[in-house]
């Protein structure tokens, strides 16, 4: 299914407009955002629940997508609201103290994490994060994300980002330091 984007030019006119296929973006970026949203909300069925709201979103708003950021940065950043909409969600229905430390609880419970104690290892120590910090290191470790597309997703400043990462991963390294 094609759809056909906005495009702006340098003087914020309209310009050509893109078409893009949908099917074409799902099977592309699938996985990638499959497992990203995996990373924060952490349980199989929660992060196919999201999944599905995420694309849903995309779906709905690529008629509009202006190409200020490329859409891949744009994709994430639908999906990171929507795991920060489901963990909002979710988090009114638990004390604030059951959740932060269910984090790894969560994990090990899943039939489908089949880590081994190497990455068992840095799971407990991603444990120990602020939840922030937590979902930048992920975003930043795990996909390989630019800094500046992380701020773009989580609308923070580029510097801010990289400080609560290496913050973060300083953690990680002592908690790993401490488990060998």
């Amino acid at each position: 299914m094609e759809i056909v984007l906005s495009s702006y030019g340098q003087d914020n006119t309209m310009s050509m407009p893109i078409t893009t296929d949908f099917n074409a973006l799902l099977e592309a970026h699938h996985d990638r955002l499959y497992w990203m949203i995996r990373k924060i909300v952490l349980v199989h069925d929660d992060a196919q629940d999201v999944l599905q709201n995420t694309w849903l979103k995309i779906h709905k708003g690529l008629p509009g997508f202006k190409g200020e950021s490329k859409i891949d940065t744009w994709m994430f950043r639908i999906a990171y609201n929507e795991c920060m909409r489901f963990l909002k969600q979710k988090k009114q229905h638990y004390r604030l103290d059951d959740v932060d430390n269910s984090y790894l609880e969560s994990l090990k419970a899943d039939s489908h994490f089949d880590g081994d104690k190497g990455e068992l290892a840095l799971h407990q120590a991603l444990a120990k994060l602020k939840e922030n910090e937590r979902h930048i290191f992920s975003l930043k470790y795990f996909d390989a994300l630019k800094f500046s597309q992380i701020a773009t997703m989580i609308d923070k400043n580029e510097n801010s980002v990289k400080t609560l990462y290496y913050k973060a991963e300083k953690k990680v390294k002592q908690q790993l330091e401490k488990s060998v």
